[in-house]
């Protein structure tokens, strides 16, 4: 083939490239600086609302319900057979400059006394470590394995998941062990619903293989509360969150707000489930931290998608 039928781009094209990238780069510092004049009072508010008595959840509640960030307007220079791919960019530029506020929002108020942590969104109970399942080879190996965890740990069975799902809930044990994904990773439909009617938060996942090695299926500890592991230098952390799936844009929000953040996207599907009569379709998000905190992730949500619902926190999958 000859060399002028391969493709190639221009070197001028690309000396424009990089040079409207830095012209970009100004751009998007003069935008920061522009939001430190919306991070500074939205901190001052929270300090306010600190010293009134709210927690950081609540707090981010109430200015989430005030905040605005302008409405993104294209320029008038913009050529009308390109402004509708502009607007598509500006959608992004939207959701990116929200990060930015996020990740200034939390430095200014950690440097005031007042670092946000992932335990001020997935708090930790002290309960007893009582521990109740369907007892069977596969889920007395993942008990093997979860116990490990826990310095005082005491276990009764149960006949059936329900009977399980009633133990946790009335207080009667505080974890439970189900069976959450089959092999090839399909949640079981059975547990999800368990998990979703009960308000129950996953506090740990792990593999099971059984007596032959065959299975590889993979277990949940289960509870009424979050139990935020202790996550040394080599461990991955996975959050597990709950949204509405009435728009793909706010999928495609968070999934960038978790990469942005130091998070890669682990797993992604819908669930759906009966709620008074109708189905309500939902999407489940398992984002894996690499090793960074959730808490600026989670501070985003909580300050721009409304119907976020966290539902485990947990490590090591892989």
């Amino acid at each position: 083939m000859a060399d002028d039928m391969i493709f190639s781009t221009d070197k001028a094209i690309l000396s424009n490239l990089d040079r409207l990238s830095r012209e970009h780069s100004a751009v998007s510092e003069q935008r920061l600086l522009e939001l430190y004049g919306v991070a500074f009072p939205m901190t001052d508010s929270t300090l306010d609302l600190f010293d009134s008595g709210l927690g950081v959840i609540e707090a981010l509640a109430m200015l989430s319900e005030t905040l605005v960030l302008g409405e993104y307007p294209l320029s008038e220079y913009n050529t009308p057979e390109n402004r509708s791919i502009i607007s598509k960019a500006n959608k992004v530029l939207r959701n990116i400059d929200k990060a930015y506020l996020v990740d200034i929002y939390l430095k200014i108020l950690a440097d005031r006394g007042h670092k946000i942590t992932e335990a001020d969104f997935l708090p930790n109970v002290s309960m007893p470590e009582t521990f109740t399942y369907v007892r069977n080879s596969l889920s007395d190996e993942a008990y093997d394995v979860f116990y490990q965890e826990f310095s005082d740990p005491k276990v009764c069975y149960s006949k059936s998941f329900k009977e399980c799902a009633k133990a946790v809930s009335s207080g009667d044990a505080t974890y439970c062990l189900l069976p959450l994904e089959e092999k090839g990773g399909v949640r079981l439909p059975t547990v999800s619903e368990i998990i979703f009617r009960n308000d129950f938060k996953i506090n740990s996942v792990t593999p099971v293989f059984g007596p032959d090695g065959t299975a590889d299926m993979k277990y949940a500890l289960v509870s009424r509360y979050f139990n935020v592991p202790k996550r040394g230098r080599d461990d991955d952390g996975y959050l597990e969150i709950r949204i509405g799936a009435d728009s793909d844009f706010v999928l495609s929000e968070v999934i960038s707000a978790a990469e942005y953040f130091g998070m890669s996207p682990y797993r992604v599907n819908t669930v759906t489930f009966d709620t008074e009569g109708e189905s309500e379709t939902y999407f489940s998000l398992v984002v894996k931290d690499l090793g960074n905190s959730f808490a600026g992730f989670l501070t985003y949500l909580a300050l721009f998608i409304r119907d976020f619902v966290p539902v485990g926190i947990y490590k090591n999958l892989e």
